[in-house]
């Protein structure tokens, strides 16, 4: 009897622990499985969470900002970024911003390395307070001029980069992208900081590169410049050259030397052309040719023929040395008087200056009228007395920096009055609020490193519905 109590136990154990195997077999795959589904959710959401941050916090997506320092003509430049640790950045400074571009010095060192904040700072070595607008540039370039770590983030070619800084450009027929900022700054100027600025960009037209080209302009003005800031389909890197022309007939601009631009991502670009005078059948005329400096010149050829052959639109025309070229005609708005002969007139919005060099009124260091200032002067009045009731006008001396301050302010103050008092004698301009001021050399409109910039800044200003 207990022999098969024992049997029966033994069976009955085997059983129990067949069955808790076999449910201990289903369960743990069925926990594992379930296990697994949780891990690989959370494994999902986790890389999604990291993709955003690298989309977010992408280093290829260049963010620059800062400032341009000028301490009297030294130029120093304080940079803020995202880009990596020992990226360099070329540095360069240009005379003549708007048109040649030159720059200042040849075999200066150009470059700086970038911190592991981000930051970097150059000191400009030349002496610039004799210069007048200077172009201050930032650029970084990839291929050899890089380390291969940073060549692996931003790519061999650039081809990474992103954000309102990239500008694509040419090596040995191969598309590049770069990093480029610029500031321009007036080294003998009052103002002292240069913000490193954002481009704005907007979208790309649909029709971006067709052949059927199109271009729109805005134009402003001041007493110094014309601004035409443009809109197009035409291919980033496009060069756009204009020139300001008293007459139709002209043969030769007002500054003989053209001021050119070249269209960005978005198809845009902005012109800034320097005038002496604006006159009544004055015109800028805006080219492109196929012989421009164009950056991207290889894909330029391949779109628009290296004659400009398959371009076409309204502002499309016959170049004189074959195939096609744009040109845009604009005219600016007249002043609201005539200037007299020798004299320069110019405009800012309701503003109007005719300004008369002082070799026309004045003797040498004298501020009693000459005779052969009276020609001039009764022009002048002659186009002032068309003018409204109550308009209001201010006459201002200016000298150059030769001799004392205070000699040179007292002299301004006497010829403005001189001028002031021979208007009034003449009868014909009492309708207008007249005042007089002196500015020595405080308001130059040019260097005064040469006679010709000194002749410029020696003059008698009548400034008409003064801002």
């Amino acid at each position: 009897m207990k022999r098969k109590t024992t049997w029966l136990s033994l069976v009955l154990l085997t059983i129990f622990l067949l069955v808790g195997c076999e449910s201990k077999g289903e369960s743990q795959p069925e926990k594992e499985r379930n296990g697994s589904v949780e891990t690989s959710q959370v494994d999902k959401e986790t890389e999604a969470e990291s993709d955003n941050k690298d989309e977010k916090e992408n280093p290829a997506d260049i963010q620059l900002s800062g400032e341009v320092v000028n301490e009297n003509g030294k130029l120093v430049v304080k940079g803020k970024s995202n880009l990596m640790e020992g990226t360099k950045v070329k540095i360069d400074w240009l005379d003549r911003p708007f048109s040649i571009r030159n720059p200042v010095c040849l075999l200066c060192e150009k470059g700086a390395d970038v911190n592991q904040n981000g930051e970097f700072t150059f000191e400009i070595p030349t002496d610039l307070k004799n210069y007048g607008y200077v172009l201050v540039t930032m650029e970084v370039l990839l291929g050899n001029v890089q380390s291969d770590e940073v060549k692996a983030v931003y790519g061999e070619y650039g081809e990474n980069l992103k954000g309102p800084f990239v500008y694509k450009y040419e090596r040995m027929d191969e598309e590049y992208q770069k990093i480029f900022a610029s500031t321009l700054v007036l080294p003998s100027g009052e103002q002292k900081v240069y913000p490193i600025e954002t481009p704005k960009r907007d979208e790309v037209p649909d029709d971006y590169g067709s052949t059927d080209v199109w271009v729109e302009t805005e134009l402003t003005n001041d007493h110094h410049y014309f601004y035409v800031k443009g809109k197009s389909n035409l291919l980033e890197g496009t060069a756009m050259v204009a020139s300001y022309f008293s007459s139709k007939d002209a043969a030769v601009a007002q500054n003989w030397v053209s001021s050119s631009a070249n269209v960005v991502s978005d198809g845009s670009f902005t012109l800034q052309i320097p005038y002496d005078t604006i006159t009544e059948t004055g015109s800028i005329v805006i080219t492109s040719k196929p012989q421009n400096s164009h950056i991207l010149q290889t894909k330029m050829n391949e779109t628009y023929g290296e004659s400009f052959e398959k371009m076409r639109g309204e502002q499309v025309v016959p170049n004189e040395e074959g195939g096609n070229k744009i040109e845009i005609v604009l005219h600016p708005e007249p002043p609201i008087v005539n200037a007299p002969e020798k004299t320069n007139v110019t405009t800012d919005g309701e503003e109007t200056k005719i300004q008369l060099p002082d070799d026309i009124l004045f003797d040498h260091d004298q501020s009693d009228l000459k005779p052969d200032a009276q020609k001039t002067l009764n022009e002048l009045i002659q186009n002032l007395a068309t003018l409204k009731a109550d308009t209001v006008i201010q006459i201002n001396g200016h000298t150059d920096n030769g001799g004392d301050d205070q000699y040179n302010m007292t002299l301004s103050e006497k010829r403005a009055k001189s001028v002031e008092t021979y208007l009034h004698q003449s009868g014909k301009v009492d309708h207008i609020q007249m005042s007089t001021a002196g500015y020595g050399e405080t308001m130059p409109l040019a260097l005064n490193n040469s006679e010709e910039g000194k002749a410029k800044n020696r003059r008698v200003e009548i400034v008409i519905n003064p801002k």
